[in-house]
């Protein structure tokens, strides 16, 4: 048996940082921030204000776990964590201890989540040994980056998540964008946040079922038996770990996902390639 996590993390900048490298100690959060951004705008050619990892504090973070036996891939859990949930160091601990023999299923994980939640822990001092030693030892089944995978489907290079998503029938971005999670913080979307989140790592985990499809490590039968039980199992997971809130701002996402899941085939089952 495998054990898969499917993971995204939403982020702010780190308070604490941006007015120690501000250098103006009298100066409003605002005015810092602003002063930082401007900084990394001008290092870059004004070619990006997306700051560097150490400034992103994570606010919200959601999850899927899976196993796959035989073949079928189901989900089994669903988990939804905000900064005013729980303090980040408790998550952090949690979160690498779940990791733990899993493998990750990230969308640009290598790039942000995973090195955010590295040097999260560097600052908490959050101990995650298993992790680090397999990393150490170059474990790639420990990680699986989906727009790495997608990106090397085509010569054009990586496109964002929502492009992929509608691509494949998902909805992709619909009220909610990465660049909106630092205004929605700043009034209280806690909500907002995570179920935007949670779209995202839906969406995520989806795309790497049909190209586990593609790529031939599931048959035409698994992978429909495996989005099947997805489709059925996604309510009730989100019913038992989202808050009142966060299933009300998702209230029309899976119904807007229909189209991914179309009309399955007849199911062979004797047809399941083992994986192993």
């Amino acid at each position: 048996m495998q054990r898969f996590v499917t993971i995204d993390l939403e982020t702010v900048p780190d308070e604490g940082l941006v007015a120690s490298v501000g250098r103006h100690g009298g100066a409003s959060y605002p005015e810092q921030l602003k002063r930082v951004v401007a900084d990394r705008r001008a290092r870059t050619g004004g070619r990006s204000d997306f700051l560097p990892l150490p400034f992103h504090r994570p606010v919200a973070a959601c999850l899927l776990e899976a196993v796959e036996e035989r073949g079928l891939v189901t989900l089994t859990d669903a988990a939804c964590w905000t900064d005013q949930k729980e303090p980040e160091p408790r998550f952090l601990e949690r979160l690498w201890a779940r990791l733990d023999g899993a493998t990750v299923i990230t969308f640009h994980g290598g790039g942000f989540d995973l090195p955010v939640l590295a040097l999260r822990s560097l600052k908490l001092q959050v101990q995650a040994p298993g992790w680090f030693a397999e990393a150490r030892r170059g474990g790639s089944s420990a990680h699986v980056d989906v727009k790495e995978l997608l990106a090397g489907a085509g010569s054009g290079g990586a496109a964002p998540l929502d492009l992929y998503a509608k691509l494949v029938g998902l909805p992709g971005k619909v009220d909610v964008a990465g660049e909106d999670v630092g205004a929605l913080y700043a009034a209280g979307a806690h909500d907002r946040i995570a179920a935007y989140c949670m779209t995202d790592v839906v969406q995520t985990w989806l795309l790497w079922l049909r190209h586990r499809l593609v790529e031939g490590s599931l048959t035409l039968d698994g992978y429909e038996e495996s989005a099947q039980a997805a489709r059925d199992r996604l309510p009730g997971l989100l019913a038992a770990r989202l808050t009142p809130a966060e299933q009300a701002c998702l209230s029309d996402f899976l119904g807007r996902c229909a189209p991914f899941f179309g009309q399955p085939h007849p199911v062979r089952r004797d047809a399941r390639r083992v994986s192993g």
